[in-house]
């Protein structure tokens, strides 16, 4: 093992073993770091403190003391002069009193010698107010001599007081001087502290930027490593393996992750197989269903046939897997249904569509179904073809049939209303009161035959595509108003208000003007039927984008919830309610046909004592 290899395993067996300690470790660099920067910033502030100590405390009072000395000195020259001006008492007490405190601020001198010849000085200025005190002593013992004594003040004291003077301002300049020299030292030292600690704040911030860079890095390249693995085992590569060899809580983590691949790998080939079983048993269950089905990708290719859809459309599922829908099954109404289903939020629609085949007529109930992933997203379609042809037969059979019977119904009633009017009107002689009721009786019951026939004639025409619908340009205010005005009148007699204020003017749309007028008539006809006196009836019109809504809202006795639903079937009628007048149990099967026809729903809302709203939708493009 060369050198570099033992120096790296040295390192690491010293390195702590989890990822706790690692990164304590790289805190603690940090923190000796900061704690090294803070300690020499200390001794710096320190150093420099005691400079400015020194400045303030020693020089300034030597100084300030030599000031207040050369004071006191001048009063007691002042006390001098007057002693020579003839006031001798006044200029020996104040030479005395300042000789108390001139001892003072010498004491004060004297304690506070720091500078180099600062002693000698202070020596110096002893010497002179000694003699400067003895001459003055000399002076006032003059009395008795024959000296002058100005003479004696010219030649003896004024050559002391400027002596002494001259020391003490000596003194005060020298410690001035060491106070500019300490100021010039504390601004330097403050500098070089300054840029001390800028050197080192510089190098440390350097420093803890590549350790903390170069330990993270260290510390992280295992979790970068295992988030690579964990990426390309989400992929679906189970025979990734992290290769983590740290033994720290990252090491451990990638080894139970290593150990989870390993299981994964092992259930995904027992998976699997079980899959494919399933999938092969799930494929020849599709392919042995009697109904025609297949399976489509969200791009409408085919992924799925079964033998049925093979047989009925008379294609192999080898030569059209993996083409689109609109290839192989050449049907518009089909396509358009595939359409709707993908731009709606209902995952199955089913729609009963003529498909010719071989020069024969089928009729398909055509069910459609989303196919989703885990997530909701669309991933594909199911259709299956469930044969009705029989069916459709057989109901254009019973179709015919019952208009076959309407027709001969209506002109042998039409015989029976004229006969029973003509004889109502006493034509053909008087009638009892007994008699009358009879008849009335006949003309009501024929009248209700009648209007049964109509609405069976009605609705086999619709049912059958043979009901021509006129469609044109029309103002559905103007539908509304005409369908309204007979009813205002019958309202009024029953004591029911009857309200249309439309709030807004409407583009015109595209419908059958009579027909709508029907719908119209019927649910109004419907609202008086099911209201009483003092109760209400509200049509209202309001408008989208695309489509315009009208509501026929009554406050009379509702429909029970379980009825709600099926009130538009046909022969249905409401049970439970007590009324003069039963329809025939066809007008809302009409008025709903009449709607989808027209590109437009119906629906109802109802409660049991809180009245009905019918509403319906009519688009202003019919080809919506």
């Amino acid at each position: 093992m060369s050198k570099y290899n033992k120096f790296i395993s040295r390192d690491v067996n010293y390195m702590p073993k989890t990822l706790k300690g690692k990164m304590s470790l790289v805190y603690l660099c940090l923190v000796i770091i900061t704690a090294l920067i803070g300690y020499v910033s200390v001794i710096n502030l320190y150093n420099i403190n005691q400079t400015i100590n020194n400045l303030v405390t020693n020089n300034y009072r030597s100084i300030h003391a030599s000031s207040n000395m050369i004071e006191v000195i001048e009063r007691q020259h002042t006390a001098v002069l007057h002693y020579l001006g003839g006031k001798k008492q006044k200029g020996a007490s104040l030479f005395q009193e300042n000789e108390e405190p001139a001892h003072q601020w010498y004491k004060i001198m004297c304690d506070n010698i720091t500078e180099s010849g600062e002693k000698e000085l202070v020596e110096n200025i002893n010497l002179y107010y000694v003699a400067y005190t003895n001459q003055f002593t000399a002076l006032r013992n003059l009395k008795n001599s024959s000296e002058d004594p100005v003479t004696f003040y010219n030649s003896k004291i004024v050559p002391v007081y400027t002596n002494l003077k001259s020391e003490i301002k000596k003194l005060s300049s020298m410690n001035e001087k060491a106070m500019i020299e300490s100021k010039n030292h504390a601004t330097k030292n403050s500098k070089k502290s300054m840029y001390t600690i800028l050197v080192l704040s510089t190098v440390a911030v350097i420093g803890g930027f590549f350790i903390s860079m170069f330990f993270t890095n260290k510390f992280l390249d295992p979790i970068y490593t295992l988030t690579q693995t964990v990426k390309l085992v989400k992929e679906g590569d189970l025979n990734q393996q992290a290769n983590i060899p740290s033994k720290d809580e990252i090491g451990e983590l990638a080894q139970e992750f290593n150990n989870m691949t390993k299981r994964l790998r092992q259930y995904e080939l027992t998976t699997i197989e079980k899959l494919t079983a399933e999938r092969n048993k799930s494929v020849l269950i599709v392919k042995n269903i009697s109904e025609p089905l297949i399976v489509l990708d969200k791009s409408l290719r085919f992924n799925l046939v079964n033998s049925s859809f093979e047989d009925v459309f008379g294609t192999r599922e080898g030569k059209i897997l993996g083409r689109y829908f609109s290839e192989i099954v050449k049907n518009e109404e089909l396509f358009e249904c595939l359409s709707k289903i993908q731009n709606i939020a209902e995952e199955h629609y089913e729609k009963i569509i003529f498909i010719k085949l071989s020069e024969e007529d089928f009729y398909f109930n055509v069910i459609l179904t989303k196919i989703k992933d885990i997530n909701g997203l669309v991933t594909g379609f199911v259709i299956i073809f469930q044969n009705v042809t029989q069916f459709k037969q057989l109901e254009k059979i019973k179709t015919d049939f019952i208009a076959t019977i309407s027709h001969e119904f209506k002109t042998p009633l039409t015989s029976i209303l004229m006969g029973t009017s003509l004889i109502m009107e006493n034509n053909m002689g008087t009638l009892n009161e007994r008699q009358k009721d009879i008849i009335e009786t006949i003309h009501e019951d024929g009248q209700r035959l009648t209007t049964l026939v109509s609405d069976l004639l009605e609705l086999t025409k619709i049912e059958s595509g043979k009901s021509i619908f006129n469609f044109r340009e029309c103002s559905l205010k103007n539908i509304i108003e005409s369908s309204i005005n007979p009813f205002y009148k019958r309202a009024e007699q029953k004591e029911i208000k009857l309200f249309f204020e439309p709030q807004e003017e409407l583009p015109e749309i595209m419908a059958d003007f009579e027909k709508i007028t029907w719908v119209i008539n019927n649910l109004i006809s419907n609202a008086l039927k099911y209201t009483e006196a003092g109760d209400e009836i509200r049509i209202d019109i309001s408008s989208n984008s695309d489509s315009v809504c009208v509501s026929v809202k009554d406050t009379g006795i509702g429909i029970p919830t379980e009825y709600v639903e099926k009130i538009f079937d046909k022969y249905f009628q409401v049970k439970g309610y007590d009324l003069e007048v039963r329809g025939t149990g066809l007008g809302l099967a009409i008025v709903k046909e009449i709607i989808e026809a027209h590109g437009g729903r119906i629906w109802c809302e109802s409660q049991p004592d809180h009245g009905s709203t019918f509403i319906f939708t009519l688009p202003y493009n019919l080809a919506a």
